[in-house]
């Protein structure tokens, strides 16, 4: 008999752009314990479940919940996914050393803001980069 894996986070991303979800994609495959509950942003239920996190909020980046309530975005739900995973644990704490957020925080924000220009398939193109 199979052990039931429980979800210690979900994580909401922009599912309306193609290199969110290939970054989603590839931390699905990487969940080998499926402790990781993946939503999209726009999906129904989303806003009803987790009210304190705004639609822009959410557009501009991702969020990690973890079950007692507390989000991290951004940078710092990077790391917080990575920790999760078994093939990124170990190079995911190295993220928690000292100064690490002084280059990640603003290279996330540099990546989230030009997410558009990353070669997003023509189906899966990125509402950021949209007038």
């Amino acid at each position: 008999m199979q052990e039931a894996r429980r979800t210690v986070r979900t994580v909401i991303f922009d599912g309306e752009c193609g290199f969110c979800l290939r970054a989603i994609r590839m931390g699905k495959r990487l969940d080998w314990w499926r402790r990781v509950e993946w939503r999209a942003r726009l999906e129904p239920g989303v806003n009803e479940r987790f009210p304190q996190l705004s639609q822009e909020e959410t557009q501009r980046r991702m969020v990690s919940i973890r079950t007692d309530g507390r989000a991290y975005g951004g940078f710092d739900a990077v790391r917080d996914i990575l920790l999760q995973l078994p093939l990124t644990m170990l190079p995911a704490v190295l993220l928690y050393l000292p100064g690490m957020s002084v280059v990640g925080v603003p290279l996330y924000r540099w990546i989230a803001t030009n997410r558009h220009r990353f070669g997003s398939a023509q189906d899966e193109a990125c509402s950021v980069g949209r007038n």
